[in-house]
């Protein structure tokens, strides 16, 4: 006889690792400079963490670019972060948010996909659709709120 027994495990979740489609990279400012607006231009984003993922929508190329984040839970700081740069970002995702919840190996311990979870715009309200936040040049998140990774994982039960 097979049976099935669920019981809560611990975990010591380290990382969030984001992947969200930015609809319009100059809606990031870098330095206090507007990114690239990949739909007039040929240009690529300037913002740290924008990873090409290949020629996907010609007719939209900004949608070429993913931003991929990798965030220290406990301290909001972006590890993979260009030091000495700052942003503000107010990018419209758009149901598509991705991320993964890592342990300190980088093993994915969860991962989430839909809305923006309101733990990725702690400078404003973002209703599901926006990743807003302002980004020291050190990489850190200003009001991160490491809490609400607890909220991220029960919205995906």
């Amino acid at each position: 006889m097979k049976i099935i027994i669920n019981k809560p495990t611990e975990f010591e979740a380290v990382y969030l690792e984001v992947d969200a489609g930015v609809r319009y990279w100059d809606d990031g400012y870098i330095n206090g400079m507007e990114d690239t607006d990949c739909e007039e231009t040929d240009g690529i984003p300037q913002m740290p963490c924008a990873e090409y993922m290949g020629e996907q929508h010609m007719v939209l190329r900004g949608y070429n670019w993913r931003w991929r984040p990798l965030i220290d839970i406990e301290t909001g700081q972006i590890v993979n972060w260009s030091q000495g740069t700052t942003a503000r970002v107010h990018y419209k995702v758009c149901d598509d948010f991705l991320c993964d919840i890592l342990d300190g190996n980088k093993n994915v311990i969860t991962s989430y996909d839909g809305y923006v979870p309101k733990i990725m715009c702690p400078a404003d309200e973002g209703y599901g659709d926006y990743i807003i936040m302002n980004i020291d040049e050190n990489g850190f998140i200003q009001g991160w709120k490491k809490e609400l990774i607890k909220r991220l994982i029960q919205e995906e039960d």
